[in-house]
């Protein structure tokens, strides 16, 4: 998600802190896969990519926030606060019940709408961003009577929800899933535009290491969950991994590593050295399984923009506020109304990109330095024609240690064509992003070829 969590097997994450039995687990990722073993054959070179590079993205800074160590929930409930009733933050950093999502920062931008509405009668809004959270704050505001204008950074909108064709099919470069289909706003605006919403089946997976197929001993996790559970909520999770890896041999080692890089990192966009029992077990999950889009997440918020004033290319780089309104400013100009909707990225905040004057409340400061930014970045390979496990959903890679490229998502079902989409989250994301597309393609291929066997 960017701007959304991959949750690639989100129901047995909450495991690790709950003490859930991780059952299913060895069918999804440590038993016998979904397909038969392949022979090894030689894996092409592909005909096309795109790599993704959210950090470095100016007005994003990173893909979605999580718990770092000492925060707790109630820092997000700290941002959803109103502030002089004038000001009104939004965006998935905010949400309790859905962080890290798209319908979390939906939710958030018509819960900052209804603030906004308690307390300034009419008049006029500033929307800061048209991301998620931007377009159903104006949305719901312009249809309550009020005067909007949405300005957004971009020369598009969207923010984090990104859908790119230049593979010649639409993918997803920040958010792919809708997560739990039922009750989901996101459905509801499916559903309006006569958008498809393709299932997603996470049991239906295939492992894979150098020598081919292989298992995974999921009990690893059941480890990580007894050592977890002494820890104080907010303590980082490092220790009780470091002791794990201390006590494996290699291939145990190499083992954890997927497990956690493919069942938790992916899901947080973090690296666990730098996660809480809190942050793998916050936020609610809504029910009917999750759904990616073939036609891309894009169209759903563009039929959400329909008819509003939203002003692109609109760099905002102060955002002032008195006992009468707001200004908004950047070099395109300054806008100015009675209140203003806020929905900046959690990254762009802790970077000070944007000056409030005056300054943000202590209590607002203290909890945007708590909470973190993390960063889940995509590869996406296409190919003359399929090699892989092609009836699985997902694959995962038992590789080196670290848990690069451990996670791939079979896009053959969803778009018809023959494209694998590869995640890397924390650290590894990280170290990808300072290199080049064809250095990352090379390191992506390498570990396909481990897989497969090619030359």
């Amino acid at each position: 998600m960017t701007g959304d969590r991959a949750r690639i097997t989100r129901a047995r994450f909450l495991a690790l802190t709950s003490g859930v039995a991780l059952a299913g687990l060895a069918a999804a990722c440590g038993g016998p896969t979904s397909t038969a073993p392949m022979r090894r054959t030689t894996v092409p070179d592909p005909t096309g990519w795109i790599v993704t590079r959210w950090r470095r993205d100016p007005f994003a800074l990173g893909s979605y926030s999580h718990l770092a160590a000492g925060a707790t929930p109630a820092d997000r409930e700290t941002l959803a606060r109103p502030i002089d009733d004038r000001l009104f933050l939004a965006g998935e950093a905010t949400s309790v019940d859905f962080p890290g999502t798209v319908h979390g920062a939906l939710l958030s931008g018509r819960r900052a709408a209804a603030q906004l509405r308690e307390r300034v009668e009419r008049g006029s809004v500033v929307v800061v961003g048209a991301g998620a959270a931007g377009l159903a704050a104006a949305r719901e505001l312009s249809d309550a009577g009020f005067r909007v204008i949405v300005v957004e950074a971009r020369d598009r909108i969207g923010g984090r929800v990104w859908t790119s064709d230049r593979l010649g099919v639409p993918l997803d470069l920040g958010a792919s899933w809708i997560h739990g289909v039922d009750g989901n706003p996101l459905s509801d605006l499916a559903a309006e535009v006569g958008a498809e919403l393709l299932p997603t089946d996470y049991d239906n997976a295939a492992v894979r290491d150098a020598a081919g197929p292989t298992e995974v001993d999921e009990s690893r996790l059941d480890a990580l969950t007894d050592l977890a559970g002494s820890l104080d909520p907010t303590e980082p999770l490092g220790p009780a991994v470091d002791r794990l890896r201390g006590m494996a041999d290699p291939r145990g080692r190499a083992e954890l590593d997927f497990l956690i890089a493919s069942e938790i990192e992916t899901d947080l966009a973090a690296d666990i050295e730098d996660l809480t029992p809190l942050a793998v077990e916050e936020g609610r999950e809504l029910g009917g399984g999750d759904a990616t889009l073939p036609g891309g997440y894009a169209g759903l918020l563009d039929a959400a923009g329909d008819d509003l004033d939203i002003r692109l290319g609109a760099v905002a780089r102060s955002i002032g506020r008195s006992d009468t309104g707001v200004v908004v400013e950047g070099p395109t100009g300054a806008v100015s109304a009675e209140a203003a909707v806020v929905t900046l990225p959690l990254g762009v905040l802790a970077a000070g990109s944007v000056r409030f004057s005056p300054g943000l409340p202590p209590a607002a400061r203290a909890a945007i330095s708590r909470l973190r930014m993390g960063v889940l970045d995509k590869v996406y390979l296409r190919f003359p024609e399929p090699f892989w496990d092609t009836e699985a959903e997902l694959i995962g890679y038992v590789g080196p240690p670290g848990g690069a490229w451990a996670a791939w998502l079979n896009m053959l079902p969803i778009t018809g064509e023959p494209i694998l989409a590869a995640f890397n989250a924390g650290s590894v994301a990280a170290r990808l992003e300072s290199r080049s597309d064809r250095r990352v393609v090379a390191e992506a291929m390498t570990a396909l070829r481990a897989m497969y066997g090619g030359a």
